[in-house]
C-alpha cells in the first residue's frame, strides 16, 4: 500500500470509537423525546414534576454539550492525522 492509500485509512478502533459515541447520542435523544411528551402544553405539571424535567434537561444539555465537543476534538484528530 502506497503513503497515499495509508494515509486514508480508518483503523477499526476509530470506527468503534464513532458506533460508541453514536449510540451515547442516541440514548440521549430517547431522553428528549421523552420530554418533549412531558412539556406538552396541553397538561397541567405540578412544580415537582416541572423541577424534575428542568434537572433531568439540565443533564441531558451538559452531556450533549460534553459529546458534541467530543466530537469535534475527535473529528479534529481524525482529519489531522490523514
Amino acid at each position: 500500500m502506497g503513503k497515499s492509500q495509508e494515509s486514508n485509512t480508518i483503523t477499526y478502533q476509530e470506527i468503534l470509537a464513532v458506533k460508541a459515541t453514536l449510540r451515547e447520542l442516541k440514548s440521549w435523544h430517547e431522553a428528549l423525546h421523552f420530554m418533549r411528551h412531558f412539556l406538552d402544553g396541553k397538561k397541567t405539571r405540578t412544580s415537582g414534576e416541572m423541577q424534575a424535567c428542568a434537572e433531568m434537561f439540565e443533564v441531558v444539555y451538559q452531556k450533549f454539550g460534553a459529546l458534541l465537543s467530543e466530537t469535534e476534538g475527535y473529528l479534529s484528530k481524525l482529519v489531522q492525522s490523514k
